[in-house]
């Protein structure tokens, strides 16, 4: 649970900030920009870096706001096939030595406790 709260904290509050930070860094960088030898192309790249990580953090949280989405979507619909198959197999009488190779192939699958040399 502190994970997930955590995360949404994450992608709430700071990510926005942070997005917000460098984007007004900047502007403010470029704005005032006065191209004049090697500090000019130094101050030039510093804005350019940082609205290119705005850019890199919008584009950040926007992917994982998509495809949590479509994640979300996909377990809907697999849990959706799934109750469809469990209902389907629940009205399907099966013969009882299928039932009783079941149980012998689920009791062959039991984790048994290694032993120690």
């Amino acid at each position: 649970m502190i994970g997930r709260t955590s995360g949404r904290l994450f992608y709430v509050v700071f990510l926005p900030f942070a997005v917000a930070l460098n984007l007004v860094l900047g502007v403010l960088v470029l704005s005032d920009l006065r191209p004049s030898g090697w500090l000019g192309g130094l101050e030039l790249a510093s804005g350019a870096f940082c609205c290119a990580a705005a850019g890199w953090l919008a584009a950040s949280a926007w992917a994982t706001s998509y495809w949590g989405r479509a994640m979300a979507r996909q377990v809907t619909t697999w849990r959706q096939m799934a109750d469809a198959i469990f209902v389907w197999l629940e009205d399907t009488p099966l013969p009882s030595d299928a039932l009783q190779r079941l149980s012998q192939s689920l009791d062959e699958a039991k984790v048994q406790p290694r032993s120690t040399a």
